[in-house]
């Protein structure tokens, strides 16, 4: 499997059957996390939370989900696919996972080694949503 994830390719627009048998650089997010995003996106620890499991985290592994999903697409965009990845995509959300009140906030080894609890919610009322 090639981890380059430019090729001569990219610049030209695919067929349909082209697109549908696109080769993943990366098989699944935890891959791509550890291989591609987290070589790319270093943070000072004292001010971006991380947690080594992000696995545990219903909304993380659905954010790093649709992060790897949307990379794999966009890396065949070339060079300008990959700034807008960056500005669109990766910088906002992965700001907003780690910062201070994100998902990890509860998150302070070796102290807490649950996940937070959800938040709470109630049933809408009968007929609310009609």
């Amino acid at each position: 499997m090639s981890t380059n994830p430019f090729s001569e390719e990219s610049e030209t627009e695919p067929t349909n059957e082209e697109s549908t048998q696109r080769e993943l650089c990366y098989p699944n997010a935890e891959e791509w996390v550890n291989n591609w995003l987290l070589p790319h996106y270093r943070r000072n620890p004292a001010t971006h939370k991380w947690d080594p499991q992000w696995w545990r985290y219903e909304e993380v592994g659905t954010l790093m989900e649709t992060l790897w999903e949307t990379w794999e697409k966009m890396r065949w965009d070339g060079a300008g696919g990959i700034a807008n990845y960056f500005r669109d995509y990766l910088y906002p959300l992965m700001d907003r996972i780690t910062a201070p009140d994100g998902p990890f906030w509860a998150f302070d080894p070796p102290l807490k080694e649950d996940v937070p609890p959800t938040l709470p919610s109630e049933p809408a009322p009968d007929g609310f949503y009609n």
